[in-house]
């Protein structure tokens, strides 16, 4: 799916398309609509930088239960 954005409304709002990708990107995921990975692949970064991006924006790792389980499964723990 492609969507188009005229060029002028980037413009206004101070933006880059890597930029709004980034911004969505971080909507979905604050959403749990997608995973880090998925979100950081979205805004066509690495994990570790788009971590970086959520930290500066105070956007919390999305971290339940379900996933602690798991790790500790994996673990062998």
């Amino acid at each position: 799916m492609s969507i188009s954005i005229p060029e002028s409304y980037l413009l206004a709002a101070g933006m880059t398309e890597k930029d709004l990708k980034l911004e969505i990107a971080l909507i979905f995921y604050q959403r749990q609509a997608v995973s880090l990975g998925k979100a950081a692949q979205l805004a066509e970064m690495s994990r570790f930088h788009f971590q970086q991006q959520m930290k500066a924006r105070s956007i919390p790792v999305n971290y339940d239960v379900n996933a602690l389980m798991e790790d500790v499964k994996t673990l062998g723990l």
